[in-house]
């Protein structure tokens, strides 16, 4: 299987990518990992024991980076479905800031699904976990506390409650007031992977934004232009992972509601992007092909853009942790 991946990445990547901050063997790390949530796993819906094991397997990854009960940097949140008498599971790891009272960044991916889910969502899953291992092993940042979070029932609608993905949702609701004025950017991964035919843009999908006056949702003409989206497109332009003729990303507008787990930071007034991969407006703005369906598993998929995606949402993460400014540049 490398072997066969390798030959893809040197066809597929440009001279020089390998400059870039993810190696191949941590290219891998993240091929690998979403494999084994879609092959070894399987269907990760709430009711099937494939949602079990997707969170015994996370919970492991997460202590095996130093992140523990024991010391309250892993912490289990329950979510409760009435209609089910069911109980999943939201792993929350946190990595504390030198500094106490630290803005937090927020990087979130939900790992239950409805089929296989290689596209929707181990390929997230496994970018959120990429990430977190890069982040795990360095040193305190002095002044911002990161979260790693692996949100459940994202692809279930709670009639009980009338809400939907309701694992984000009850991570909202347990907040303090505290914690959600100190967070200052939520990283949703949602669909980090596209197949080679399918003409799927590279999407960042906000709601709203802090401003100088409160929170304030946007519009298709006025877009949220808010500090994670921001940042992502800052790491887009350093990197060069999309030419910006090739970019395509949405704003604000009223479908994406109920869409995916960035909607529950919303509202509560937490500035939040979705990164995914979809259609252009022009092209009618839909999923991918086999999302929701049992043949949403591994496919000839564009590692080319795999690799740039993952890139860039790194250097977004990376740089807002290390300079609360990253992504002002990019100002309208």
């Amino acid at each position: 299987m490398k072997k066969w991946i390798a030959l893809l990445i040197c066809l597929l990547l440009p001279f020089g990518a390998f400059a870039l901050e993810i190696s191949e063997d941590e290219f891998y790390e993240w091929y690998d990992e979403m494999a084994y949530l879609v092959d070894e796993i399987g269907n990760r819906w709430i009711e099937l024991p494939g949602s079990q094991q997707a969170c015994d397997y996370l919970r492991a990854e997460f202590e095996a980076n130093g992140f523990s009960k024991e010391d309250g940097t892993l912490i289990e949140l329950p979510s409760y479905v009435p209609e089910l008498d069911l109980t999943c599971t939201n792993l929350i790891a946190v990595k504390p800031a030198v500094n106490p009272d630290a803005p937090i960044i927020t990087v979130c991916a939900h790992y239950d699904s409805q089929s296989p889910g290689a596209r929707d969502n181990a390929s997230g899953v496994a970018a959120m976990m990429f990430i977190m291992r890069k982040m795990a092993a360095l040193p305190a940042f002095e002044n911002t506390e990161l979260r790693f979070v692996a949100f459940t029932a994202e692809e279930y609608f709670c009639t009980a409650r009338n809400e939907p993905h309701i694992g984000s949702l009850d991570y909202c609701y347990a907040l303090t007031e505290e914690e959600k004025a100190r967070h200052i950017a939520v990283f949703n991964i949602d669909i980090l992977v596209v197949d080679i035919w399918e003409e799927l843009a590279f999407s960042l999908d906000t709601l709203g934004m802090r401003t100088d006056n409160g929170y304030v949702t946007g519009t298709e003409e006025s877009p949220a232009y808010n500090r994670p989206a921001l940042a992502m497109l800052q790491a887009m332009a350093e990197t060069e992972c999309y030419p910006e003729e090739d970019r395509d990303w949405y704003w604000c507008g009223p479908r994406h509601m109920d869409k995916t787990d960035h909607e529950s930071f919303h509202y509560i007034g937490v500035d939040s992007v979705a990164i995914c991969f979809r259609q252009t407006d022009e092209l009618g703005g839909e999923w991918p092909e086999f999302m929701h369906t049992p043949s949403d598993i591994l496919g000839d998929f564009d590692l080319q853009r795999s690799w740039d995606a993952l890139t860039a949402v790194y250097t977004a993460v990376d740089g807002l942790a290390n300079d609360h400014t990253y992504g002002d540049a990019m100002k309208p």
